[in-house]
C-alpha cells in the first residue's frame, strides 16, 4: 500500500534529520582511497556543469526504472556563509507488465550545504499521479522536527503530529520497519560530526576502464549511506542509493544504447 511507503518514508526522513541515527562510515584503512576536502569536489563538478549538464538514469539493481536531473550551484548568504544548492528531480516509470512507459512517480530533492560540508536545509516532495497523491517533507537546521504532509487527493493522511504519534508508539509497525532497515531507535548524543559530508580520491572502473575519481558521502539513517561519484574532470557518474537503487551518467557508464 501507497500509505504504508510513505508512513516508512515519513519515520525515516525525521530520524534522519534529527540527527539521531546516523553513524559514522569510514572506508577501510586498507582503502586506496585518500580524504580530500568535500567543498574541492563540489566546485570541480560545478566549474564543469558549466558547460555539461548531468541527466542520469534512475535504476533498481539492473533494471531501469526512470530518469533523472541533477545540478549544483553556490551562492554567498547576507552573513557571508557560503552555502551549496543541491537539486535532483526526475521520474519513476511504470513496470512495464503494468501497462507501458507511463509515469508512476514524480520526485524532487532539493538541499542546502553550509560550506560544502553540512546539512543545512532539506525538502523532499513526490507526486503519484495514478493513486492522486503526494507528500511532502521539510526540515531545516532551525527547527527540531521536520514538517510533513501525506495528502490522497485533498484529504491529509498524514502530517507532523501523526509522525510524532508513530515515534511515541513502541507498538507501531512503521517503528519495527524502521528497525528491520537498519536504523534502529534514536541514540540520545549521537555526534553531531556524523552528519558531515566526506570526500575522498582513488581509483573505480567505469565501462570496463579504470579511472580516477572522488567518491563523495552523504550519511544516512543507520548503516546507510549516499555516495555521488565524480570522475577526475568533476563529471558526475553516479549515485549509489540504499537497497540497490543508483543514478547513472549513460555516457560514462556505456548505456547510450540502452535509453528509451
Amino acid at each position: 500500500m501507497i500509505w504504508r511507503v510513505a508512513a516508512v518514508l515519513v519515520v525515516l526522513f525525521w530520524a534522519v534529520m534529527s540527527g539521531l541515527l546516523v553513524r559514522d562510515v569510514y572506508f577501510p584503512e586498507a582503502s586506496r582511497f585518500a580524504a580530500v576536502p568535500p567543498r574541492m569536489v563540489i566546485d570541480l563538478f560545478l566549474r564543469q556543469s558549466e558547460v555539461f549538464g548531468s541527466t542520469l538514469h534512475l535504476h533498481h539493481h539492473r533494471e531501469r526504472i526512470g530518469h533523472a536531473s541533477f545540478q549544483i550551484s553556490r551562492r554567498i548568504k547576507p552573513n557571508h556563509q557560503t552555502v551549496y544548492d543541491m537539486l535532483a528531480r526526475g521520474m519513476v516509470e511504470q513496470p512495464a507488465e503494468l501497462g507501458g512507459h507511463g509515469i508512476e512517480a514524480s520526485w524532487s530533492v532539493a538541499c542546502i550545504l553550509a560550506d560544502a560540508e553540512r546539512w543545512q536545509h532539506l525538502k523532499l516532495e513526490a507526486q503519484f499521479p495514478a493513486r492522486d497523491a503526494s507528500l511532502k517533507m521539510v526540515w531545516s537546521e532551525e527547527h527540531a522536527t521536520p514538517g510533513v504532509l501525506v495528502k490522497h487527493g485533498d484529504r491529509v493522511i498524514m502530517n507532523s503530529q501523526d509522525v510524532k504519534l508513530l515515534l511515541g508508539s513502541g507498538k507501531d509497525g512503521a517503528l519495527a520497519m524502521l528497525s528491520m532497515l537498519g536504523g534502529g531507535m534514536p541514540k540520545a548524543g549521537a555526534s553531531p560530526e556524523a552528519t558531515q559530508l566526506r570526500a575522498r580520491e582513488g581509483l573505480m572502473q567505469f565501462a570496463g576502464r579504470e579511472r580516477k575519481c572522488f567518491v563523495l558521502t552523504l550519511p544516512l539513517f543507520g548503516p546507510h549511506e549516499i555516495q555521488m561519484i565524480f570522475t577526475e574532470a568533476g563529471e558526475l557518474a553516479r549515485i549509489d542509493l540504499p537497497d540497490g537503487y543508483a543514478l547513472l551518467e549513460p555516457t560514462i557508464h556505456g548505456l547510450q544504447e540502452g535509453a528509451r
